[in-house]
């Protein structure tokens, strides 16, 4: 989640409106397979839909009852267009408004899903986290690999994330969803998978946004085009760049998840970073949280921006929200010199300046609606692409005159703030914790020494600040100390 310029409205905000955990509507009231659920967003598409128009749909199932191929198989005899998932409990569907009436009978099937749209969340901030102190101890994330969900990453333009020494994957979907479809009748049978539907060794995959390879400089610049300035986070990691697209659907976020579990092993892939979202209630049956939990299972990190709706409480991402993934808030650079100021867009009623005043709360109390943690998420500088259209050229008098960025530097790098902002700073984090630990911390433990060695913010309840500020160096201290935070 981002924000370029929070004097003016960010080109992409979110209104998130979490009401509370319980799931969506039946898909057709009164019907006999209540159970069925569905976002608001499909209901109010069919409510418009001639009988005739075909509708993309992601279609949720209880994987303990039933396999990928069965669903899409009954899918396909329903004569909808089907794709299958590798790795996760969902199969994409085109149909039209009768057959997905009819999916509700399907054998297994959860939920009906349209495949709705999804918006992206938008130096001093290294030190704030103590992530400097870690790499003089030589821990930089060597060998662990961190995948980028988001619109791209630029790894042949700026030599901070240069492609394939460093950003070492790279891949993104050049074709239309309507061309993917398998549907009944056709010559080629054959089920195409999410995963599979990836175009790879791509040096840039950032078509004309910017905002994944701001992103991944955060969590690994080198700091190459600085002459080590604006290094990231875990600057010794390997960046693998998954491209969702400009303004990412569903679909092609679950297809991003089903190729990071696929491709775990062979990159060594130990954490994944969000920075995007949605608005409405938690559902656990959503197509999104029932991919994050598979990745979660698989034994990688799933890291996500908590959103750009505060001050108000109950504005969190929904899928910040699963038990199961790591939420961050967006904080100031406390504790440092900070020739951003970014405090100026930290102040609350008690002058405090700590939390920005974007970043979503959620609520007093409640044992889900909660960020875990906080970290940097204000006037952030990191990597510039070639070919963005919102962390761009048209942004050199921003960068300049709020963020301190020098004439030489703004052709390489620019600034931005938002959660989107925040979260690669926590990725980075499991990076270096994953190194110190040999690789072999499960995404449960790396959540329990996050919060055990985040710094308190005294006067903030967990509700808005989580645990307390991100600390790389308590947290690598804590595995270093055979866990001593924990005790």
């Amino acid at each position: 989640m981002f924000r370029k310029n929070l004097a003016t409205a960010a080109l992409v905000v979110l209104s998130l409106a979490c009401a509370d955990a319980s799931s969506g509507p039946p898909l057709f009231p009164g019907s006999a397979t209540a159970n069925v659920t569905s976002d608001p967003a499909l209901a109010g598409a069919l409510a418009t839909a001639s009988p005739t128009a075909l509708l993309d749909v992601i279609v949720t199932y209880n994987d303990s009852v039933t396999t990928n191929d069965a669903v899409a198989n009954s899918l396909l005899g329903l004569g909808a267009g089907v794709i299958g998932f590798e790795n996760l409990p969902v199969v994409a569907a085109r149909a039209n408004p009768a057959q997905i009436a009819s999916m509700q009978t399907v054998s297994g099937v959860e939920g009906v899903y349209l495949n709705r749209q999804l918006q992206y969340l938008l130096a001093e901030s290294i030190p704030a986290i103590h992530a400097d102190a870690v790499h003089v101890a030589g821990i930089t994330g060597k060998g662990i690999g961190v995948a980028i969900l988001d619109s791209g990453v630029d790894g042949l333009y700026n030599q901070d994330l240069t492609y394939p020494s460093h950003t070492v994957a790279n891949v993104k979907y050049l074709a239309n969803l309507a061309d993917i479809y398998t549907n009944p009748g056709s010559i080629d049978k054959s089920l195409k998978k999410g995963a599979s539907v990836f175009v790879e060794n791509l040096a840039n995959t950032e078509s004309s946004m910017g905002h994944g390879t701001h992103v991944a400089g955060i969590v690994a610049a080198t700091g190459a085009s600085s002459g080590g300035k604006y290094i990231g986070v875990a600057p010794g990691a390997n960046i693998v760049g998954i491209a969702a697209g400009e303004g990412p659907a569903i679909f092609w976020a679950l297809a991003g998840f089903d190729y990071i579990i696929s491709h775990r092993d062979a990159y060594n892939i130990k954490v994944v970073n969000n920075s995007w979202g949605s608005d409405g209630a938690y559902d656990a049956k959503d197509p999104i949280n029932k991919a994050t939990k598979k990745v979660h299972d698989a034994g990688i990190t799933v890291v996500f921006a908590a959103g750009n709706s505060g001050p108000a409480q109950n504005t969190m991402n929904p899928y910040s929200v699963a038990p199961w993934v790591i939420s961050v808030a967006a904080g100031c650079k406390i504790g440092v010199i900070d020739p951003t100021n970014s405090a100026a867009h930290c102040v609350d009623g008690n002058g405090r300046g700590v939390i920005g005043d974007f970043s979503s709360r959620g609520v007093p109390g409640d044992p889900l609606l909660h960020p875990d943690i906080t970290a940097p998420g204000v006037h952030v500088v990191s990597t510039r692409a070639s070919t963005g259209t919102i962390l761009n050229a048209l942004d050199l008098n921003h960068d300049a005159r709020v963020c301190n960025i020098s004439l030489t530097n703004q052709a390489y790098y620019t600034c931005a703030s938002g959660t989107s902002m925040a979260s690669p700073h926590v990725t980075g984090v499991v990076a270096l914790m994953q190194e110190a630990a040999g690789g072999k911390l499960s995404p449960d433990r790396v959540l329990a020494v996050l919060r055990a060695s985040a710094k308190p913010l005294a006067g903030f309840g967990e509700w808005e600040a989580g645990a307390g500020y991100l600390d790389a160096l308590a947290a690598v201290n804590c595995i270093k100390n055979n866990y001593a935070c924990l005790k």
